[in-house]
């Protein structure tokens, strides 16, 4: 069976786990309960004998990335520079002219 590791804060150690005899005793700061899949820092609750996820709303946004802009939005944010730099050219040139 496997075990799954967690320090001593009861935090789950990713990585960690092992594949243990049925017949062997459990050893200190591990549990049979596997954590849960979708988790990004689950606590062992030994009274319990659960998992709660601890991480913070703000926490897992902070992780998930931002998609990559397509080659649409890429174009379209280079035209409105361009087009931004060429009105202050434009306006450049008019006050030029006018001394």
């Amino acid at each position: 069976m496997w075990i799954y590791k967690y320090n001593d804060q009861f935090i789950y150690m990713p990585g960690e786990e092992k594949l243990m005899n049925e017949h062997e005793k459990m050893p200190e700061g591990f549990t049979d309960v596997p954590p849960p899949v979708e988790s990004y820092i689950a606590k062992f609750d030994p009274v319990e004998h659960k998992w709660e996820e601890t991480a913070t709303q703000e926490y897992i946004n902070n992780l998930k990335t931002k998609p990559k802009p397509n080659d649409l939005e890429i174009l379209k944010e280079q035209n409105a520079f361009l087009t931004k730099q060429m009105v202050q050219i434009l306006r450049d040139i008019k006050g030029l002219k006018s001394l």
